[in-house]
């Protein structure tokens, strides 16, 4: 993530307090490697992408503004390239659940359900 993003997200805020050093921690559990699974195509076999990490990330992310999850089965080492990928997939759900709460809202605003 750029740092002009980082100006403006508001991510930092939920992070708990020892991130930086639990950062580290799983970054050095991985072998600083991409934990993500690949799916070979000419063999069929899953293999983890293996390229140098720099981002830890979670697996699954806290909902309703709840604290993230920092445990050890909760965090990965991810490339930048899925990092960036997951996060993409992330914001994509969360647009899409927005548009069905307002698509839902709209429907139950009309005068019939009142």
């Amino acid at each position: 993530m750029s740092a002009s993003r980082w100006n403006t997200s508001r991510r930092r805020e939920r992070f708990n307090p020892g991130w930086s050093r639990r950062r580290l921690e799983i970054l050095d559990r991985d072998g600083h490697m991409c934990q993500w699974p690949i799916l070979d195509a000419a063999t069929g076999e899953r293999r983890l992408c293996g390229m140098p990490a720099r981002q830890v990330d979670h697996r699954r992310r806290a909902k309703d503004g709840r604290p993230d999850d920092d445990s050890w089965t909760n965090l990965w080492s991810l490339c930048d390239t899925h990092h960036q990928y997951k996060t993409e997939q992330e914001a994509a759900e969360a647009r899409r659940a927005k548009q069905r709460r307002r698509e839902e809202n709209r429907w139950y605003s009309h005068p019939a359900f009142r």
